[in-house]
């Protein structure tokens, strides 16, 4: 009877954890990415630049920053006045 009830109490975490997952999915936008150019302006670093777009990206700033980084193949800290970053944006789909 113990192992009967302990395999109804699994099935039923099961049911609800998928419950769960589906409705997270179902409730996040579709996005695709766009890109604008940013011109680096004296004294601004790829941080106080993703700060800049963040309201325009669902990602943590430490992994928009990154996806910057990324983007315009940083490999080292430093950009300079003049410089044009590619800034990729999560827009949402439009349907």
């Amino acid at each position: 009877m113990k192992k009967k009830i302990e395999r109804y109490a699994l099935e039923i975490l099961i049911i609800i954890s998928a419950i769960g997952i589906i409705c997270t999915l179902a409730m996040e936008p579709e996005t695709e990415t766009s890109y604008l150019q940013h011109t680096v302006q004296t004294g601004e670093t790829v941080w106080e630049i993703a700060e800049k777009y963040s309201d325009r990206q669902r990602k943590p700033l430490n992994e928009f920053v990154y996806s910057i980084q990324q983007e315009n193949t940083l490999t080292g800290r430093y950009i300079h006045p003049g410089d044009v970053l590619v800034i990729p944006l999560a827009v949402p789909v439009q349907k």
